[in-house]
């Protein structure tokens, strides 16, 4: 496809598996389940899913994402984490051998109700996320249900945590204490807690497996940690070109609302990228840019197609190179500064720029 945006993505495989080492590093008993859903958080599924050949299996959000990643040729073993809603997604899984998350009672009874498949099950259990799961007290009833069911070939536990990015959060240690104890009450052999913070920070809840995310694609799934400092690399580089040079007066406001006046005579630049590109339209005044070798402060309102930033203090002229986010500038400072994380970020640009067919590897 013709590029048609100046904005562009580039994705670094070699990150993605140095990022997928750091895992093993840290979880050196855990096999790894590699989470790859929406895309591969906008790094594109399949760029993602050959870099993570490494991982002993991989995580989707949806049957679809799962069985297209089946049907273009990945044998590894995949697991959707919404499971299925009808017969047909059901047998559509069993078919492909992709593995589903059970996380309601509705689910069961169409394991119960189709006979002659065989499905691997996770039994996800809600320990406090409130989000999808078994209560923990049918945890019980849930899992005899599934090992009395003909269509059940095995049975996996799982459950989330909802605050494992603060590690002084109470509620890890009671999400932790509930789990272990009713894994150990059901006596089975397999089961999964650990997202990428947990797995960083709680070594306790690594357990046979762990499900990286964020932390694959190099942002910091922690509060009080940077990527660098956790040794992970940015696998999205996002950038642009300067279009223009603008010599602007003291109190010329900038951009849609005059939001922003110029305090003194300054250089203002135009990069080429705005919200339909995926940068956010919410990023503040002052968010960085890296251009030159300087991070320039982002003045005014984020448009369509554009961006104003400061130039002060740093010699440019149109056509030169502009970071949005990657090597020189982490996402995780972009987010921070637009009020939203970095995963949001991620998802926005890959959706926007991998429709336009501007992914390049």
């Amino acid at each position: 496809m013709t590029h048609t945006r100046i904005a562009h993505l580039s994705i670094d495989s070699e990150a993605l598996r140095h990022n997928l080492q750091r895992v093993k590093v840290l979880a050196p008993d855990s096999k790894i389940m590699a989470v790859i859903k929406a895309n591969a958080y906008g790094h594109g599924v399949h760029i993602a899913a050959d870099a993570l050949s490494e991982a002993d299996a991989f995580a989707l959000a949806t049957p679809n994402e799962a069985l297209t990643l089946r049907q273009s040729g990945v044998s590894k073993p995949l697991v959707v984490f919404q499971g299925f809603s009808n017969a047909d997604e059901l047998k559509a899984l069993a078919d492909l051998d992709i593995q589903a998350v059970v996380h309601q009672g509705s689910q069961i009874d169409l394991l119960e109700q189709c006979a002659g498949l065989e499905l691997d099950v996770w039994l996800k259990l809600d320990t406090g996320m409130h989000r999808l799961g078994i209560p923990v007290e049918m945890a019980e009833v849930a899992y005899q249900r599934l090992k009395g069911c003909e269509s059940v070939a095995s049975i996996r536990l799982m459950t989330h945590f909802a605050n494992a990015d603060d590690l002084a959060h109470p509620m890890n240690a009671e999400q932790l204490s509930v789990f272990t104890s009713m894994f150990e009450s059901l006596g089975l052999n397999d089961a999964s807690m650990a997202n990428s913070a947990a797995l960083i920070e709680m070594p306790e809840s690594r357990m046979q497996w762990v499900r990286p995310g964020i932390m694959l694609y190099g942002s910091s799934p922690l509060l009080d940690k940077t990527a660098d400092e956790l040794d992970l690399k940015p696998v999205m580089q996002f950038e642009s070109k300067l279009i223009a040079v603008q010599d602007l007066k003291q109190g010329d406001a900038i951009g849609y609302g005059s939001t922003w006046q110029c305090p003194e005579d300054m250089k203002v630049g135009v990069v080429a990228a705005g919200y339909a590109d995926g940068y956010p339209r919410h990023a503040e005044s002052g968010t960085p840019v890296w251009i030159n070798g300087t991070l320039c402060p982002l003045v005014g309102r984020v448009s369509m197609d554009s961006i104003c930033i400061d130039l002060r203090g740093v010699e440019a002229r149109a056509g030169d190179r502009v970071v949005l986010w990657g090597k020189e500038l982490s996402v995780d400072v972009v987010a921070e500064r637009a009020q939203t994380i970095s995963y949001e970020l991620l998802c926005h640009a890959g959706a926007c720029l991998l429709t336009s067919g501007l992914l390049l590897e």
